[in-house]
């Protein structure tokens, strides 16, 4: 069964919620880790547009990656103010800014196009601000809320109640999908990079014959899809450079089995 993944910011460098230094001075005040099943329970929201869940998928990895940012409440919208400056492209923060778990996740919606979302935008009120914007389904169930087979990758978490919020990384062993190559092609897919986006690149190399590694179509591009990205470039007369783009994207269309 595929490990699910989740991403957000949690505390800062002292074990508190705030009067630490800017950005991420312990590597862990924005992680990613297991799945757990939250002591106040979570509801879950699913992006309408694939491609934005995606995209928030994308923007939390990159969030915790870079290591400018990190936690603070009283200085939890500096993130957003910074990010703006870069179209909410957080790799591209190199100032020591600071957010929250809630002001994280509205900078993900944010990059993925989805606006609308109040600078006091919290755990208490991020359900109704989230189905507000038009752009979210609730997924309801225990399958979402209490078990992560059926999540996928760019799904919200939250606290039934004030807590917590945080962002899937890549899609559990059951998670519904079409199959499709629909989400590729709107960005550049290679090492480091994790999302749906990624998910539907390994699952369309694999069918190919390109293994991707023990986990499989887990949205983690590691060294394994590297190499079969690699592989499959090589194949079809390509440049070897292990970026997923359009040439790329041309090639896997023609060679996908109809």
């Amino acid at each position: 069964m595929a490990t699910v993944y989740i991403g957000g910011a949690s505390i800062d460098e002292n074990g508190k919620a705030h009067g630490g230094k800017a950005g991420n001075q312990t590597g862990r005040e924005l992680r990613k880790q297991k799945w757990y099943a939250h002591s106040k329970g979570w509801r879950a929201f699913r992006a309408k547009d694939p491609g934005a869940a995606a995209r928030i998928a994308a923007c939390m990895a990159a969030a915790i990656a870079n290591r400018h940012i990190g936690y603070d409440q009283y200085q939890r919208n500096t993130l957003y103010a910074e990010a703006a400056k870069h179209g909410f492209d957080v790799s591209k923060v190199t100032k020591d800014v600071e957010c929250d778990c809630s002001a994280l996740v509205r900078v993900c919606c944010a990059y993925a196009g989805i606006t609308g979302l109040p600078a006091e935008f919290r755990t208490t009120n991020e359900p109704a601000n989230l189905m507000k914007t038009g752009a979210f389904v609730e997924l309801a169930g225990e399958q979402y809320t209490g078990h992560s087979d059926r999540l996928r990758a760019g799904d919200i978490l939250c606290t039934a109640t004030q807590g917590h919020t945080v962002v899937v990384l890549n899609d559990g062993a059951k998670a519904d999908g079409d199959g499709q190559i629909d989400l590729l092609g709107a960005r550049i897919l290679k090492k480091g990079r994790m999302g749906a986006d990624v998910a539907q690149l390994q699952a369309a190399l694999i069918a190919l014959g390109y293994a991707c590694g023990s986990w499989g179509a887990d949205g983690d591009f590691g060294a394994a899809t590297d190499r079969a990205l690699r592989a499959f470039q090589r194949d079809h007369g390509l440049e070897a450079d292990g970026a997923f783009g359009p040439l790329s994207l041309a090639a896997l269309k023609e060679a996908r089995p109809a």
